[in-house]
C-alpha cells in the first residue's frame, strides 16, 4: 500500500500561511482596532487562512480594508485546540504502550 504525503504537506503549509499571517499582524502591532494594518495575502493557501481565521474570530476587519489580530481569541482557539488533541495524544501512547507489553 502506498501513502500519500498530500496530507501532511497541505497542513504544513496551512500551518505557515497561518505563521505568516499572524507574523505580519505582530510586525506591525495591529492588536487592536486602533492599530489595524491592511493585509494582502502573496498565496492562495495564505487567502484561505486569512479568511478562517476571519471566520473564526481570531482577525477582526476594520473598515477599509484594514484588519487586526485579536489576541485574547487566537489564544482561545489555541486551548481549544490543545483541549482537543492532548487527551487523543495521551489515548495514542496508553495504546501504543499496552500494545508493546502485550507483544513483549
Amino acid at each position: 500500500m502506498i501513502s500519500s504525503s498530500a496530507p501532511t504537506i497541505i497542513g504544513a503549509m496551512a500551518a505557515r500561511a497561518r505563521r505568516n499571517i499572524r507574523a505580519h499582524f505582530f510586525a506591525q502591532h495591529a492588536v487592536t482596532a486602533e492599530e489595524a494594518v491592511p493585509y494582502a495575502p502573496q498565496r492562495r493557501i495564505e487567502q484561505t487562512q486569512f479568511e478562517r481565521m476571519l471566520g473564526a474570530g481570531i482577525i477582526h476587519a476594520a473598515g477599509k480594508d484594514r484588519s487586526w489580530f485579536d489576541l485574547a481569541a487566537w489564544q482561545k482557539h489555541q486551548d481549544r485546540r490543545r483541549a482537543i488533541l492532548v487527551p487523543i495524544v495521551i489515548a495514542v501512547c496508553v495504546l501504543a504502550a499496552g500494545l508493546l507489553t502485550l507483544l513483549y
